[in-house]
């Protein structure tokens, strides 16, 4: 590379070091004071901006100055593996999870931040071909999940985390969800019991409505027989809510 553009580089690589951290950064020569602070001043708060509307519970419960804490270290020292302005939140959640919990953190706030990051992610999915329909599942059925489904588990009941719940330690079950976009591309989430998310697990792996419902019964310690039968009826009715609901699909034959 020739002087001149090196001497540019190092120029653009001076700017981007004060935008990232007018506090730190030595502000590069040759720019207005006034532009480089509103420069500085736009970029954060377009990234803050965005990170506050995607993560708006955690964002009204963090502490103000700890929430600007948290996004000034993200700005300054994370280098993100996306170009593209929709990837800033997966890139904070990724942040978060580098590292320690900021000061003044509620101690499920990583739990929350994905919760909350969960329906932006799905907002955005690539539409898929998914046959919807209401047809009741039968036990010869092969299914799998909608590719536009989520299985969740945390610790935390994020779902429920708001002004006036805040949990300080963790219930001793924990909270499984599944978040998922319907056919009229609404984001919604469901809390299944531990006997659901095992079956859903079940259908993610390609299985017959029986297999599922085998393993299912398996996992319950029930023996083979009368009392795993049983199960059938209200394991293919389950299946069938699932279905309607556009978690569970039919596989293609």
């Amino acid at each position: 590379m020739t002087e001149p553009g090196l001497a540019f580089q190092r120029r653009q690589q001076a700017f981007a070091d004060y935008i990232r951290d007018p506090r730190g950064a030595a502000p590069p020569a040759g720019i207005e004071p006034r532009r480089l602070a509103l420069y500085a001043r736009l970029v954060y708060n377009n990234i803050e901006g965005v990170l506050a509307r995607t993560f708006s519970v955690c964002h009204g419960l963090v502490p103000k100055a700890a929430w600007h804490c948290a996004v000034r270290s993200f700005v300054r020292e994370h280098r993100a593996e996306s170009p593209y302005f929709s990837h800033i939140p997966a890139e904070f959640l990724a942040c978060l999870a580098d590292r320690p919990l900021p000061a003044g953190w509620p101690p499920f706030a990583h739990e929350l931040c994905h919760y909350e990051w969960t329906k932006l992610a799905l907002d955005l999915a690539e539409d898929e071909d998914c046959a919807f329909d209401d047809d009741e599942i039968a036990e010869e059925d092969a299914l799998r999940l909608s590719p536009l489904a989520r299985l969740l588990e945390y610790e935390f009941p994020v779902h429920a985390i708001d002004g006036d719940n805040r949990p300080a330690a963790p219930p001793p079950e924990s909270t499984r969800l599944v978040a998922w976009r319907d056919r009229q591309d609404r984001v919604r989430f469901l809390r299944v019991n531990a006997a659901t998310m095992r079956l859903l697990q079940a259908v993610g792996q390609g299985r017959t409505a029986a297999a599922c419902l085998a393993e299912v019964a398996s996992s319950m310690a029930r023996p083979p027989g009368k009392e795993a039968d049983a199960l059938l009826p209200a394991g293919l009715a389950m299946l069938t809510r699932l279905h309607r609901r556009d978690i569970v699909l039919r596989r293609a034959a």
